[in-house]
């Protein structure tokens, strides 16, 4: 049995009040040569790694493998360091999909037009490649202090309308938001923005795995 070491940890207190990922979670186990470990289970980071480009140009060759301009000792440098790993659910009130939930959802969307798949990406990352049938509207104009025209926008698209100054949510369409993965922030942002305006949180839906759990599994793929 595996006994999970946590210090002055205070297990009843939130888990996110300590940064495990990067602190990590001390283990000790025994091996199959009956011999004591000790491990700490943590996100390793290479020094020589943090500056590798998030772009889908540096980090996407040919068939989906890392570009060669990117050193041999990161090439997974963009799924392993990149980002923060989100927990598995956003809130109780946002489901999280899996792979087969996805395709569900956009088989049911062929005949419901008030169902939305977003891809939460900025545009270079779309446009090299996204799931069939997602409509890209980018994190960064669901911030509307900073892309006030481009929010509207994009509010419209989401079937959100203004009645006397104040957003109107009764025809808002239910949306499924992905991005790169569970370490990618882009459709956790998105949501916590329209979230921060009133969109009803049972309406929004996440593909925690994004990108990398589609193309781990072999789904299809489209270049805009």
């Amino acid at each position: 049995m595996i006994k999970i070491i946590l210090g002055s940890l205070v297990l009843a207190s939130s888990i996110f009040a300590v940064d495990l990922q990067t602190s990590g979670v001390e283990v000790k186990f025994k091996n199959s040569k009956d011999e004591q470990k000790t491990v700490v289970i943590k996100r390793e980071k290479k020094e020589e790694c943090k500056d590798v480009a998030f772009d889908p140009k540096v980090v996407y060759g040919g068939e989906h493998q890392v570009s060669d301009s990117v050193s041999a000792n990161c090439k997974r440098a963009f799924v392993t360091y990149m980002g923060k790993i989100s927990p598995i659910k956003y809130s109780d009130k946002v489901e999280t999909f899996g792979e087969v939930e996805v395709l569900d959802f956009i088989e049911k969307s062929k005949t419901d037009k008030n169902m939305l798949l977003v891809d939460s990406r900025t545009e270079n990352w779309f446009y090299h490649e996204t799931i069939p049938t997602a409509v890209n509207i980018p994190y960064i104009y669901t911030k509307k202090s900073q892309y006030p025209d481009e929010f509207e926008e994009y509010m419209e698209i989401l079937g959100v309308t203004k009645v006397d100054g104040k957003y109107n949510f009764a025809n808002a369409k239910t949306v499924l938001m992905f991005c790169n993965g569970a370490w990618c922030g882009q459709s956790p942002e998105s949501m916590k923005e329209l979230i921060a305006i009133g969109y009803p949180e049972e309406k929004l839906k996440w593909y925690r795995g994004g990108m990398q759990s589609w193309l781990s599994l072999g789904l299809t793929t489209v270049k805009p």
